[in-house]
Order: C-alpha cells, then sequence, then structure tokens
C-alpha cells in the first residue's frame, strides 16, 4: 500500500471520530418550555406538514408532524448493531481494557452520503433529493449479574439536504436508560429480554418520552450466519413514566446476518404500526414496512481495525396514513458510507464462569 493510500486512511478515521464529536459538540440546546397538545409549534417549521403547491415545497400551519427524514427505525433502532458485532471480532484499545471487567461500551459512528426518492414522504409529486448523514451512537453498560445488566444510550441523527433546506435546521437527539437480561435456549439460541426508557429532542419546546419492552430473539446457524428476531412496543407520552398517552408503535424485525471472507452480509425487514391519539406528533395513526440490504468490508482490518465502508438500500412502504403528508407513498434511499465501531465487551460473564469451574474442581 503506498503512503498517499496509508494518509487517505488515516484521514478518514480521523475525519469520522472528529466529525462525531462535532455533532455532539455544536448540537444546539433545546429550550425547557414545553407546549399544550394541540397548538401550532411556530417556533419548530421542520415539525409542521408539508404540501407540494404549484410544484413548490411549503409547509402547512396546522396539526404539526414529524421530520419525514427520520423514519422509525432510525428513531428507535432495533439491536442489528448488537449482531454485527457477534459476526465481526472486536477491536479494543488499551484504554478500554483498563476498564473494569463488569463494564461494557459501544461507539458506533456513521458518516454517510444518499440518494433518497421520496423526501417529504407523500403520495403525489415525490420529491428527490440528496442528503449527508452523521450518525454517532454511543453505549455503556454495567453487569449486575452474568446475564443481566444495566445500560445508558445516547444517539444523533443530523441530515443536511441539498435540495430541502428547511429539513436542515432539525437534529435528532435520544436520551435512554435500560435493563437487559439474556436467556439461553439450547447452545444456539439466546432471548435476550429489555426494558429502555428514554428522551427525546426532536425541536423547541416538543417533549417526547417512551418506555420501550422488548425482546430479541437470536439463533447462531453457524459461525458465519446469524438470524434474528425482535420485537418492541413503544409507548410514547408527554413525559417519562406517563404510558401510552400519546400513541403506541409496536415494531416486528427479522433479519439475517452473513459473513463472507472479509464481507460482511445484513439482510433485515421491520413493521411498524403506529397507534396514535389526537395528542399525538403527529396526531395520524400510519403504518410502515422497512427493509435494509447492506454489504460492508473494513478499508483495512491490519492499519485501520473497527474502519468499514458500506452501501445499503433501503426501501420504504408508508400506508393507512389515508396520503396525508409526511407519512405517505414509496420512498427508495441508497446510502454510501464509512462506519467506525469501537467497543470493549464485557468479561465478567467469562471470569465468573471459570470461577464456577474451579469451585466444582476442588470439591471433587
Amino acid at each position: 500500500m503506498s503512503r498517499s493510500s496509508n494518509n487517505f486512511l488515516k484521514i478518514s478515521k480521523w475525519a469520522i471520530l472528529l466529525s462525531g464529536l462535532f455533532t455532539l459538540a455544536s448540537t444546539p440546546a433545546f429550550s425547557q418550555a414545553t407546549v399544550s397538545e394541540g397548538i401550532f409549534l411556530r417556533s419548530s417549521p421542520s415539525l409542521l406538514p408539508i404540501t407540494l403547491q404549484n410544484n413548490g415545497l411549503h409547509v402547512a400551519a396546522a396539526n404539526p408532524v414529524g421530520n419525514p427524514s427520520i423514519i422509525p427505525t432510525d428513531q428507535t433502532p432495533t439491536h442489528i448493531g448488537d449482531e454485527r458485532e457477534m459476526l465481526v471480532p472486536p477491536w479494543k484499545a488499551t484504554m478500554l481494557e483498563k476498564l473494569p471487567a463488569r463494564m461494557y461500551f459501544s461507539s458506533v459512528t456513521e458518516i454517510s452520503q444518499r440518494f433518497e426518492s421520496n423526501v417529504l414522504s407523500s403520495v403525489n409529486n415525490p420529491h428527490r433529493d440528496y442528503a449527508f448523514r452523521v450518525l454517532p451512537n454511543v453505549t455503556m453498560g454495567y453487569m449486575l449479574r452474568p446475564k443481566t445488566s444495566l445500560y445508558a444510550n445516547y444517539f444523533v441523527v443530523k441530515d443536511v439536504f441539498a435540495n430541502t433546506g428547511f429539513l436542515n435546521s432539525v437534529t435528532f437527539q435520544s436520551v435512554s436508560g435500560g435493563l437487559q437480561h439474556d436467556i439461553a435456549i439450547g447452545k444456539k439460541t439466546n432471548l435476550q429480554l429489555n426494558y429502555q426508557i428514554r428522551q427525546l429532542f426532536q425541536g423547541r419546546g416538543v417533549n417526547q418520552a417512551d418506555m420501550i419492552p422488548g425482546f430479541t430473539l437470536t439463533h447462531y446457524f453457524s459461525p458465519k450466519l446469524i438470524g434474528f428476531f425482535n420485537t418492541q412496543l413503544q409507548m410514547r407520552s408527554h413525559y417519562i413514566f406517563q404510558g401510552p398517552t400519546r400513541e403506541i408503535d409496536p415494531f416486528y424485525t427479522a433479519g439475517l446476518l452473513y459473513r463472507k471472507g472479509d464481507w460482511a452480509f445484513t439482510s433485515t425487514c421491520t413493521l411498524v404500526n403506529n397507534f396514535r391519539n389526537r395528542h399525538a406528533i403527529p396526531p395520524i395513526p400510519n403504518s410502515s414496512i422497512i427493509c435494509d440490504f447492506e454489504a460492508a468490508r473494513p478499508v483495512s482490518r491490519k492499519r485501520m481495525p473497527g474502519l468499514e465502508a458500506f452501501v445499503r438500500a433501503e426501501p420504504i412502504w408508508n400506508t393507512q396514513s389515508h396520503s396525508a403528508p409526511g407519512l405517505s407513498g414509496f420512498d427508495f434511499r441508497l446510502f454510501g458510507g464509512l462506519r467506525y465501531t469501537l467497543y470493549k465487551p464485557s468479561v465478567y460473564p467469562q471470569l465468573h464462569e471459570l470461577e464456577r469451574q474451579l469451585k466444582e474442581s476442588e470439591h471433587q
């Protein structure tokens, strides 16, 4: 590999790290003021419904809806990242190795560019655009028992569009904490129970909170092939612990992950049903089918472990919204980008098992 290629790889790695830090540092603070349900959010134009008039883009002045560029699987990710780490050997920095044995840490930063066929999710006159996305995602957890842990998660979704400028003002953030427990079912199947509570930041004066119980069933067909099924029940309210006072959203996701040589192939499909009342943002029920087909490969496993390039196709079908702008029509997204993963797994379960085996051998 030439010296210029090495320099390019180093610059790519640090660009991802710095862009993730820059996104966190530059995210605008959100006002603590709240608004009553049903009041027009004049301070957040990107949360208003979108209409097409005379081939131009306009923001309607009633019934706020969510930013159509942030789809349900962007807002409420499934555990696809966990299964990907099972296929790819972890790279652990010396600094992370010094963390406590019970602690685990994961940082995944994606920088991508995408073509999108229907940015505004409308039935008529789909608006095509090009978008740049930065998505840093950080999780830290602590093992209470060999199969039970507490964790905290924070992620940001920031899109910048070439031609749909009024969507660029939104920076979506999620802060959450949860409890998860693993149950082994035989030698090749694992059931993970999860309960998450989180606060969302979508715009100035908009409060959204979720309680999300769920489970993930993972089966190891072979060291190179993993299948999984995930279901989650998202209960959304104005404030945390209020329950489903605004909407109830069940998620159902099935997927396969396959590795061949340095390549990793992922295929997932998610069905989301959004049951909303008049206090929800948006106040319109709908359903979505979101599929992802991805191929990823390390940029340089020896020189830059953890950095991979990926291509992802994402078709989206929106239904049952009665053609409401922002929640309707078919959208196709084609991503290309870089993803940098750094994580430190907990070694406490292995140490606990080793200690148990030593005690058994002493009593024999």
